[in-house]
Parts: structure tokens; sequence; C-alpha cells
């Protein structure tokens, strides 16, 4: 996960930046910030106008999309050495399946493992025998200098994604595949920062006194009576430290949407005239890929998503 992305770009590309806060995105919506930024409260999807009032000397960068999906293809061919089907899951994120890797690892010579860099204040060489990460975060360093890399890593994708939450800023965290080690680390973990547990379930785990996975497990009778049975199944699952150790590879494609951040508004029109720009992306999105939408004989077109969503 590479932590507070379009912020580090910008960092990046205009170095005076890096003492300030400062935020990506607009006075309407933000996309992220950096950590002098988060000490005053100012965070992703927060209103920029918002944001200015928590801290007066926020500097709003625009976003650079462009800019972004370049360092981000760079950023995916480092990956692409460690497991070349590895899952993106956005610009920023990405799932690796590093066991095949490491098994080659075992019949590198010494001479692939050792890296010599030159110190910057005192010009000594110094000496590095790599890990695989070690590997990793130097190729980062070269190419993407102010770039800030959380990695988990564990024995599944939901433990890894909760281990790349951990040790923030540019931290890494482990947790090795023994079953009580995953328990132990289950034990006290707030159900909040599990992938998939958002606001909303966080307040109702709250409400039946259930605030950390150990507590989930307990109450599972409980749960299964509460909520349906993929959720309930799913906090099974979540208690137990069990995720999928499989990553999906050119999985079928089950929805299509477009978006925009738009400020408060409450006419009428103004709200069509904005559904009617959104259906016009979607349709042309949808038709790019060939695909329809059920329900319809022909290509989805514009017109039948918008009649659709008058209803």
């Amino acid at each position: 996960d590479m932590d507070a992305f379009y912020a580090a770009v910008e960092m990046r590309d205009c170095p005076e930046l890096k003492d300030k806060p400062m935020a990506v995105g607009s006075m309407s919506m933000l996309s992220t910030s950096n950590y002098h930024a988060r000490r005053f409260g100012v965070r992703a999807a927060m209103p920029g106008f918002i944001a200015k009032k928590l801290c007066p000397n926020l500097v709003i960068v625009p976003t650079n999309f462009d800019k972004y999906r370049a360092v981000s293809t760079q950023v995916r061919e480092i990956f692409s050495e460690y497991d070349p089907h590895f899952m993106p899951m956005s610009l920023d994120e990405a799932y690796l399946d590093i066991t095949e890797h490491l098994e080659e690892r075992k019949h590198w010579p010494e001479t692939m493992r050792t890296y010599y860099i030159c110190d910057a204040k005192t010009g000594a060489l110094l000496y590095i025998y790599s890990t695989v990460f070690t590997h990793y975060l130097r190729n980062k360093e070269y190419v993407f200098p102010c770039l800030i890399s959380l990695i988990g890593i564990a024995p599944n994708m939901m433990l890894a994604k909760v281990c790349s939450d951990k040790n923030k800023p540019n931290g890494e965290y482990r947790i090795p595949p023994e079953r009580q080690v995953v328990m132990g680390f289950m034990k006290d973990l707030p159900v909040r920062k599990v992938s998939g547990v958002g606001k909303v379930t966080e307040k109702m785990l709250t409400a039946l006194g259930i605030v950390n996975c150990d507590q989930l497990g307990q109450q599972m009778a409980l749960l299964s009576l509460l909520f349906s049975g993929t959720s309930w199944h799913n906090f099974l699952h979540i208690s137990l430290g069990l995720g999928s150790t499989c990553i999906e590879r050119d999985s079928e494609r089950k929805s299509m949407s477009t978006e925009r951040t738009f400020v408060e508004m409450s006419d009428a029109e103004e709200q069509y005239s904005l559904c009617r720009d959104l259906c016009h992306d979607l349709a042309q999105d949808l038709q790019r890929e060939g695909l329809k939408v059920p329900g319809f004989q022909t290509k989805s077109s514009f017109s039948h998503l918008y009649t659709e969503c008058r209803k």
C-alpha cells in the first residue's frame, strides 16, 4: 500500500510542500492528505472547505490522475518482479503472492543478495544483505524518493491488509503462518481494522458489546440470529483470522459505475442534469466494453440508462 500516494507524488515534484500541511483534491472533496495535515484532523473524503477551517494554512493541490497513473505504472513494474500475476486493487495498492519468488531466492548466490550503497553524509559504502522486502524498498528508494510504502506480510489476504496498516508511515509488519500467532494477533484487534467492516457495521457490533475480534467469536450464536448467513459467516472467518490464500486472476467483472463529487444542490433540474451526464458517461463505458444492462435487448444506451434513473 503506497500510503498517501497522491500527496507523496505531489511532494516529490514540489519538495517545498514536504514541511507544510497539504492535501490533494478540491474545496469540494479531498482525495488524501500528508501527515502534517492529518495532525489537524484533515482526512481523505473530507470537503476541502471543512479542511481549511481545521487547518487554515492547508495547501490544496488539484488532482492530476495522469501523473498518478504514470507513477503507479512504474510501481507496478517493481511489483511484477516479485509476482508477475499480482492483483492491483487501485493505483496505490496491490496484493502479491511471493511464494514462488521466495522459493527461487533459496538458490540465489550471495552476489544477488548483496547491495552496496553510498552514505550521503559520510560518503562511506554501506553493505546490505538483502531480504526480499529490503530489495523492494531499495528499488523504491532509488526510483521513487519520498513515496511511502506500507507492507503487510501474512498467511492470507485479509491479514495482509490489516498488517499493512500497523506500522505507519513507511513500515512493515509480518505475521508468521502459525495458528497460535494468528489467534493471538486477532484477539485484541478492533473489528473496525478489518477491511469490509465499515462505520455502520462497527456501530451495530458496538451496540452488542462487540469491539474486538475475540468478542466477535464469543458472540457468534447471537450474530447468526441478527445477521444474514453471508454476514455472520464472514464474522466467523474474521474472528478466526481466516482469509483467501488465492489471488484471483482475471475474475469476471460484475459491475461498472461512474461517479462525480458535487456540491450541495436542491434544484431538481440541476440534479437531473447531473444524472444525464453520469448516465452518458456510463453508457459510453458500457459500449466501449461491449457490455449490456440486464433487461435491455441492445447495448446499453444513454437514453435507456437515463430513463431507468428517472424512474
